[in-house]
């Protein structure tokens, strides 16, 4: 099993970095954000500003509940249904907010983000927050519909649509595999839909 990449891991013993993200120590100044006393985003979820930046306690959090692999970076906490995708709660402004783990995730990375511009997932796993080719990346909904047409993910071939738990009881059986960190078999076996049982896999369906 090849590790993991030590670039992705933060300087700051017991803290986890993120691709393109500072360390989770002092103020963070993001893209789009003039600093302390920031204007508020134009956009944080298809629309709707944020008040200010996500604090520093909002950002560790958020990086407490992802878990690094060789491929993808899976969100581990809240997961909300049908959907399957990872969400975030946090105080903005001191009202209560929830969005899309990946969508958190792009705001980290980018900044400021536009009404239109959505988070597309070429890894087809909905609890990714990596951002990246081949994983997480900025894009708007016409280009997202376009993606899934010529891919055929409108009708259902992806990892998440064809497997009979849904996107709902997939995405929850990733994120219980590592609840405990990263384990190779647990991942594979959650993925793919089986149960390690004896020496071998047997399929859960």
């Amino acid at each position: 099993m090849p590790p993991p990449d030590p670039a992705l891991h933060d300087p700051v013993p017991g803290q986890l970095a993120l691709p393109g993200l500072p360390p989770a120590d002092g103020q963070l100044l993001l893209p789009g954000f003039a600093g302390v006393a920031a204007p508020p985003a134009r956009s944080s979820h298809r629309g709707t500003p944020l008040a200010a930046p996500p604090s520093a306690a909002t950002i560790e959090r958020f990086r407490s509940k992802v878990v690094v692999t060789p491929g993808c970076h899976f969100f581990v906490g809240a997961v909300s249904n049908p959907d399957g995708y990872g969400r975030i709660n946090f105080l903005d402004g001191g009202v209560q907010r929830t969005i899309g783990a990946h969508r958190f995730a792009l705001i980290l990375a980018h900044g400021d983000l536009g009404p239109d511009v959505v988070g597309e997932h070429d890894c087809n796993e909905t609890l990714c927050v990596r951002v990246g080719d081949g994983h997480l990346k900025l894009g708007t909904q016409a280009g997202n519909l376009a993606y899934a047409v010529a891919t055929g993910r409108h009708l259902g071939p992806t990892p998440a649509y064809a497997d009979p738990r849904g996107r709902y009881g997939r995405a929850l059986a990733i994120r219980d595999a590592l609840a405990h960190g990263y384990d190779a078999d647990r991942l594979r076996a959650a993925v793919t839909g089986t149960d390690r049982t004896g020496d071998g896999m047997a399929t859960l369906f």
